[in-house]
């Protein structure tokens, strides 16, 4: 055969959507298509004659269209009832044998056995579900055992960093390890999002941020299928109360897919906008791929339909759970996904999640956090971020705390002079004042506050400075975190 012929015959076995097993004149198994492979999670078949894989065959030794050969010209598709025995697998299946002319001699003619039976396919899909279940177990646990490593390093490198006499350089190593393992810890969240082992928590946190942290994570990926990425921010999008982790998954999940359906396009690049509109945020990714069949296009959110990996006939990995998930994470925000979508042209989604930051805080103090009351404390808070200091305000003011803010460090420090104050909320980045110069002022007041400070990142403090401090708060936290510092700091 040559190589065009070669090139041709190939591209015949992988264009159907059902395993193919190829049986020559001498009814030996010579080849099989991918799909076959994969579901049958063996390679072994090829060299094992007709009658070890399908053991029992109506046309046998009744019009076996390979017996038939010497004396009829092989032209028709043939349906023919047989039992296939792989392994495990002893079914009765619908067959449809093709003969296939790869030379000028008699010997020279193949048969495509092609498999029909979509129960098969859905047990063989099953048994594969289940196994999924197990690693997704087994995933639980390698998280947790990992959790508690992450858990011992960051309290040793967090004592390390308290210790009195520390220079710079060690501080910055000591950081470094620290980001690192919130790094892992971050991976470890999304591998108990994938095994269902990871409870809902939201916090306040920047959608833009997420989508950032995406990008950073799949950027080495993106660069391997040469996608570009650009990101175009339309407006800001206020803060909101998002599970961060679950959020990320699921737009990961999106430029994901949208990466695979421009594999084979020429022109590969992913726009991403971003802004705020009727009091909803939005996220839209727009790809150059191949598009949706209108066929699919109601069904891509269905769990498990796919026309990726085995499930989808296709040699791109896929298992039919990606958008399925992440469809079902933005509705348990009171999201939405949209899509559009154009043969050949691109696939664009549309995450929309509203920014009801105020009604989603009410319903979370009076579901939860009961036990917090905070009747008769003076709290001032001072962050020059106004709609954090709104949510704050809002969130001790449901706990009965008489709340003041101010959005620059010479304001805030005025009212310290001014009124009693008996818990200060400070972000350590004020844009008019290092927070430490703050701290530092305020500890000639005749009444000196509890303080909590909020940072981004882990602090090293002198002990001078660690005696001002009654608990740092690290964003992104929730309101259980903010309402046990407050209690935890005014009993300090």
């Amino acid at each position: 055969m040559d190589n065009q012929a070669r090139t041709d015959y190939k591209s015949l076995l992988e264009a159907f959507p059902s395993p193919v097993i190829v049986i020559d004149a001498t009814k030996n198994i010579i080849d099989v298509n991918e799909l076959a492979k994969r579901l049958f999670h063996s390679s072994d078949l090829i060299g094992r004659k007709c009658n070890e894989v399908f053991p029992e065959c109506e046309k046998r030794d009744n019009g076996c269209p390979i017996d038939a050969l010497d004396y009829r010209i092989q032209t028709q598709l043939e349906k023919i009832k047989q039992n296939v025995q792989i392994e495990d697998l002893n079914e009765e299946v619908q067959t449809n044998v093709l003969p296939v002319q790869q030379g000028e001699e008699p010997l020279e003619y193949v048969y495509f056995h092609i498999l029909q039976d979509h129960d098969l396919f859905s047990r063989r899909n099953l048994t594969e579900l289940e196994k999924n279940m197990t690693i997704s177990t087994l995933a639980s646990g390698i998280a947790h055992e990992f959790n508690n490593m992450n858990a011992g390093i960051q309290g040793i490198v967090e004592l390390m960093l308290s210790q009195e006499k520390i220079n710079d350089r060690s501080s910055h190593d000591l950081n470094t390890i620290l980001k690192i393992v919130k790094r892992a810890t971050n991976l470890i969240d999304q591998l108990l999002i994938f095994s269902y082992r990871k409870p809902s928590k939201k916090v306040l946190t920047n959608l833009e941020s997420i989508i950032d942290d995406c990008i950073k994570i799949l950027r080495p990926e993106m660069n391997d299928s040469n996608v570009s990425i650009e990101v175009v921010r339309k407006s800001k999008i206020d803060d909101m109360f998002l599970d961060a982790n679950k959020v990320s998954l699921a737009i990961s999940n999106i430029l994901l897919n949208s990466r695979d359906a421009m594999l084979y396009s020429d022109n590969r690049q992913l726009l991403i906008e971003t802004g705020q509109v009727n009091g909803s945020g939005y996220v839209k990714i727009s790809d150059s791929g191949s598009g949706i069949e209108g066929e699919h296009i109601d069904r891509i959110f269905e769990p498990f339909f796919t026309t990726k990996g085995s499930l989808g006939h296709s040699l791109i990995p896929g298992t039919g759970l990606g958008l399925s998930v992440a469809n079902q994470v933005i509705m348990n925000h009171n999201g939405s996904i949209s899509v559009e979508s154009q043969k050949n042209k691109g696939t664009v989604f549309t995450i929309t999640l509203p920014v009801n930051t105020r009604e989603i805080l009410e319903e979370e103090i009076r579901r939860n956090h009961k036990d917090y009351n905070f009747e008769d404390i003076d709290v001032l808070l001072i962050d020059d971020d106004q709609e954090f200091n709104s949510i704050l305000e809002r969130a001790l003011e449901n706990k009965m705390a008489r709340v003041r803010t101010s959005v620059t460090g010479a304001q805030g420090l005025a009212h310290l002079e001014m009124n009693k104050v008996d818990l200060l909320v400070l972000n350590m980045h004020i844009p008019d004042m290092n927070g430490w110069d703050i701290l530092r002022q305020i500890k000639y007041l005749d009444e000196k506050p509890k303080i909590i400070i909020i940072s981004d990142n882990y602090l090293s403090m002198e002990n001078e400075d660690r005696a001002l401090i009654d608990y740092v708060l690290m964003k992104p936290f929730d309101l259980e975190e903010l309402y046990s510092a407050v209690r935890d700091s005014l009993i300090s």
